[in-house]
């Protein structure tokens, strides 16, 4: 274990992260994130997925909860970590997870799975290691050919001022004094940072955060950050492709822009420049995204020929809302809407589109597309009709198709 990986993994055992509950994080469904990849499985057997620098777990459980037909593996350089992971896993009665330590500088002693694992999950790790591309490019190794890797870094122009105070602290202490003694007069730090420095922005909190979130944002031993450009140079080295972000809308100007002159310009760059000018008007604080091989692109559009062949399920990140008033008679919907992950929900009127979403709703599971025509028909819809909306219904995520 190098000195880098070694401080890291004093540091997580002293202060094991994250602290909280077990989380359904985005991105955690494997057929949905697979999807978004041109390159289909031509494997069989159970989804395998690598949670790599899983900490306490709170994701992966979340995620195994959910899929119990999944297979996952968590490893971390934390032992205090890795046996929280544990505890909550027998806990909970998860019989698909599994816990392993492993280095992902080295990768040692790691089981990969015969044709490698179809999604490996690594957020909040990679700016954390001695040598991220090497790191990264060793995931690339054991990721299956049609495999994606969901990954966040943080994002430097984002934290540039967390940072900048982070390592003004760190010139107040001699090499040798421990993260327990720094914690006050760091503490103080930010109190007043959080007027000046911090103010304004995602870390104005910083002083008021547990030990656990104050030490890995203030007093990490060892961290780097990504703009845009320097991220997309990093998957090039590591033999990656960009797919998709996490969360689209965060990066569309039709959602972020207000229609004008730079609306119109920022669609006319290619993706790469179009990225980089709202990160700086925006700042993330992390960049969220979903990478492939080189070679496997992002899935194209589903045309209407192909339609009815496709297999469909309620998008995972997706809450339909339905407003019901309970009479004498019966029970009548009043109301509904559907929210994306985060985004504003999107109220439907008494249209054919509530129509179908009514109908998928009622009776989830897994349709062909032809199927779901077929039930749009006998809910008084068209054929063309049907076929538009389930398209519609598509773009805006409220069904997904299948891999």
């Amino acid at each position: 274990m190098d000195e880098t990986t070694g401080a890291v993994r004093s540091m997580y055992e002293q202060y094991p992260y994250p602290s909280g509950p077990v989380v359904n994080r985005v991105g955690g469904d494997v057929e949905l994130v697979l999807s978004y990849g041109a390159r289909r499985r031509e494997t069989s057997g159970p989804y395998r997925v690598l949670d790599a620098g899983c900490g306490r777990g709170l994701g992966l459980l979340g995620a195994a909860t959910l899929q119990p037909e999944v297979r996952f593996l968590g490893v971390d350089v934390s032992r205090v970590s890795l046996e929280d992971a544990r505890r909550q896993a027998d806990q909970r009665g998860l019989k698909n997870v599994a816990f392993a330590e492993v280095d992902l500088m080295t990768l040692d002693g790691l089981e990969v799975p015969p044709g490698g694992f179809d999604v490996i999950h690594s957020s909040g790790v990679l700016h954390h290691l001695a040598d991220p591309l090497a790191a990264l490019a060793g995931l690339r190794g054991v990721l299956a050919p049609h495999g994606v890797i969901n990954l966040m870094v943080y994002g430097r122009c984002g934290r540039e001022a967390l940072q900048d105070l982070a390592g003004a602290v760190a010139l107040l202490f001699p090499s040798d004094v421990g993260l327990k003694d720094r914690l006050p007069a760091a503490r103080e730090a930010a109190a007043l940072a959080r007027g000046h420095a911090l103010a304004g922005t995602r870390f104005e909190d910083t002083a008021g955060v547990d030990d656990v979130e104050f030490v890995d944002r203030m007093l990490n031993v060892n961290e780097t950050s990504y703009d845009v450009p320097a991220l997309f140079d990093l998957l090039e080295a590591a033999g990656l492709t960009f797919l998709r972000w996490l969360e689209p809308a965060d990066w569309d100007p039709r959602r972020l822009v207000p229609e004008g002159e730079l609306r119109r310009r920022l669609l006319d760059l290619e993706p790469r420049q179009r990225f980089t000018v709202l990160e700086r008007i925006f700042r993330p604080a992390g960049l969220e995204l979903i990478v492939a091989h080189a070679g496997n692109e992002p899935r194209p559009p589903l045309s209407a020929a192909d339609l009815p062949r496709a297999r469909f399920r309620l998008h995972p990140e997706t809450v339909i809302n339905k407003g019901v008033r309970h009479t004498p008679a019966d029970i009548r919907t009043e109301t509904l809407s559907f929210t994306v992950r985060t985004r504003k929900p999107v109220a439907l009127g008494a249209g054919p589109v509530a129509q179908a979403v009514l109908v998928l709703a009622e009776k989830p599971g897994t349709r062909t597309g032809a199927a779901l025509i077929s039930e749009l028909r006998r809910a008084g819809l068209g054929a063309p009709e049907a076929q538009a909306i389930i398209l519609e219904l598509l773009r805006n995520e409220v069904i997904f198709r299948l891999p």
